[in-house]
C-alpha cells in the first residue's frame, strides 16, 4: 500500500484525540483516509473530527466516544464505522495510560486499583480492539485488512518504576505475534509498534530524561506507515528510539512450541475449510 493506496481507506484509531494517535490520524486524512477517532476526550475528539472535515466535499472523520475498557462501546464503535463509512480498513489499536504512581514499590496493604485500570485499558483494550478487528476485517474477503498495536520500548526492555505498564505493553506484543501466525489466512497483517519516550501531552510533565532518550512524534508515525504501506510486513514488532527505526528480532522457539504451533495452525486450517464448504 502505498500513499495513493491509503486514499479512500477507513482507519479507527483509538487514542486518537492527543498525542501519538492524533499524530497517526492527521498523516492519514492529509493522504487521503477516512479517519474515525475513538478516545474518551469528547471536547478535542469533535474538534479534530471538526478540523479534518473543514473545506471538504464529504466527511472524512467523525468522533466516537469510546472507553476501550468497555467492550460494549468497542461494539459501538465498530458499528458506527461500518454504518457511517460502509467499510473498515485499519485498525490502530492504540489508547494507553502509564503507571505513575509507581504503585509496584509502594509500602501499603490498600487494593492497587490502578494496576487494573492499566490490565484494562493498555491490554484488555487492545485484545478487545484486535478480537473486532479481526472479525470485521474478515469481512474484506479478499482484501482483508490491516490491524496495529501501540505497544512501548519497555515492553523489551522493562523499567522498574513502570512495572505494571512494562507488563501490559509486553501483553501487546505477544498478542500480535500469536494473532499473526493465523491472519494471512484472512489477508489480515497485525504488526506492533514499540515508541520510547515521545513527546506528547501525556509525558508533558516528565522530569529528569536525557534530550537522546526522547523520539519525536514524527519519527514514531513513520513506524505505523511502515506497516501500512507494506503488505508483506506480518508480525512484526517495531521499536522507536530516538531517530531509529528497528525491527526487533526473536529467538526461534524450540522444536516442540514449533510442532505445537503447526499442530494448532492445520487444525485451525481444517477448522477454516469446513466452514467454507457449508
Amino acid at each position: 500500500m502505498t500513499t495513493q493506496q491509503v486514499k479512500g481507506k477507513v482507519a479507527i484509531i483509538t487514542g486518537a484525540s492527543s498525542g501519538i494517535g492524533h499524530a497517526i490520524a492527521t498523516r492519514l486524512a492529509n493522504e487521503g483516509g477516512k479517519i474515525v477517532i475513538a478516545d474518551v476526550n469528547e471536547d478535542a475528539g469533535e474538534k479534530i473530527a471538526k478540523e479534518f472535515n473543514a473545506n471538504k466535499s464529504e466527511i472524512i472523520a467523525i468522533f466516537h466516544k469510546t472507553d476501550v475498557s468497555k467492550w460494549n462501546e468497542l461494539i459501538s464503535l465498530f458499528d458506527k464505522t461500518k454504518q457511517t463509512f460502509g467499510q473498515i480498513d485499519i485498525v490502530i489499536n492504540n489508547a494507553a495510560i502509564t503507571d505513575i504512581e509507581n504503585g509496584m514499590l509502594q509500602d501499603s496493604l490498600e487494593e492497587p486499583t490502578h494496576f487494573s485500570k492499566l490490565i484494562e485499558i493498555n491490554l484488555m483494550g487492545v485484545i478487545y480492539g484486535t478480537k473486532l478487528a479481526f472479525q470485521y476485517l474478515k469481512q474484506n474477503n479478499p482484501q482483508g485488512g490491516i490491524i496495529i498495536n501501540t505497544a512501548s520500548i519497555t515492553a523489551i526492555h522493562p523499567v522498574f518504576t513502570f512495572g505494571v505498564y512494562c507488563a501490559t505493553k509486553s501483553g501487546v506484543i505477544s498478542l500480535t505475534r500469536s494473532m499473526a501466525q493465523v491472519s494471512e489466512l484472512h489477508n489480515i497483517t497485525i504488526n506492533a509498534v514499540c515508541p520510547s519516550v515521545t513527546r506528547t501531552g501525556m509525558t508533558a510533565g516528565a522530569i529528569g530524561i536525557p534530550d537522546h532518550w526522547w523520539s519525536s512524534i514524527d519519527d514514531v508515525v513513520e513506524a505505523y506507515f511502515k506497516c501500512i504501506y507494506n503488505p508483506k510486513l506480518n508480525g512484526a514488532i517495531f521499536s522507536v528510539w530516538n531517530k531509529e527505526m528497528r525491527e526487533e528480532t526473536f529467538e526461534n522457539p524450540a522444536p516442540v512450541i514449533e510442532e505445537m504451533i503447526q499442530g494448532n495452525y492445520m487444525l485451525y486450517l481444517s477448522t477454516l475449510e469446513k466452514e467454507k464448504s457449508n
